[in-house]
């Protein structure tokens, strides 16, 4: 049997795979973004807005690391969902995306998540595509030996999209199944690092201090390295967000005071 490929599993481009902003990039921001799939943010988030939210982290997670354990913690957080919906970063990915953004999953540990090279295209259904971004706010100066955020700019125009439906058929069984996303990066993950070796690519860590903010594109190879000292923390907020026009499969976005959006999922769902 032939080796399975990227390009085995791509689908055809979609109007959803290249936003307006990403075709015809206007603002020096949309022109990183074409560029590189990533725009860092230094000082974006409001320190007010930090320290409720890490108020609110501690009282409900007290000396565990790890945060909370599913992916809508938004919804019963007040303080988290303010941050996420503050007007600096909702300005930013309206920006980048070229229509309004709604926060639907965070990711709230203070250690590195160890995941291996990936990207969160495919994760969507068809529609979303490039329609989507995730952000990554520091909450303390980021050590080298914390497990830092690592990602390949312009690694988003590598390929073409990869199809869900491809992809969950290349699994079989699993791919059936709720799990099928982490399924999927025993076939995706060596197909990335080979292409890492074969590029000769020295990914970027990322070692931001409080307040900075880093924002990336669905296509962006990106990973959460292993610490080298695992007693270091690594205080950080992940948060992803779709274009409200975007998300069909969800209900409509709710409009925070604050001008930044929300999408209303009820129900604790395991981070995928």
């Amino acid at each position: 049997m032939a080796t399975l490929t990227i390009e085995d599993l791509a689908e055809t481009w979609g109007e959803a795979d290249t936003p307006v902003t990403e075709r015809q990039p206007r603002t020096s921001l949309q022109r990183r973004w074409a560029a590189d799939g990533v725009v860092v943010l230094p000082r974006l988030a409001p320190e007010d807005l930090m320290g409720l939210y890490e108020d609110e982290w501690r009282e409900a997670n007290g000396a565990s690391p790890g945060g909370w354990d599913y992916a809508t913690p938004y919804m019963d957080h007040p303080a988290l969902r303010t941050l996420c919906c503050c007007g600096p970063i909702a300005r930013v990915l309206e920006e980048l995306l070229g229509e309004p953004a709604g926060v639907h999953l965070n990711l709230t540990g203070w250690v590195s998540t160890r995941r291996d090279w990936h990207f969160d295209q495919y994760l969507n259904p068809p529609g979303v595509g490039a329609h989507y971004a995730a952000m990554w706010l520091a909450l303390d100066t980021i050590h080298p030996d914390s497990g830092p955020f690592q990602y390949v700019a312009g690694s988003h125009r590598w390929w073409p999209p990869i199809s869900q439906d491809l992809m969950r058929a290349a699994l079989g069984p699993d791919g059936d199944g709720p799990r099928w996303p982490a399924a999927s990066e025993r076939i995706l993950t060596p197909l990335f690092w080979a292409e890492l070796d074969r590029r000769g690519i020295v990914p970027t860590s990322y070692l931001p201090e409080r307040g900075d903010v880093l924002v990336w594109h669905s296509r962006l190879l990106h990973r959460g390295s292993i610490p080298r000292d695992e007693t270091r923390e690594r205080r950080s907020l992940i948060a992803h967000y779709s274009g409200i026009h975007h998300r069909a499969d969800m209900p409509a976005a709710e409009r925070h005071p604050l001008s930044g959006r929300y999408f209303p999922l009820h129900g604790r769902q395991p981070v995928r």
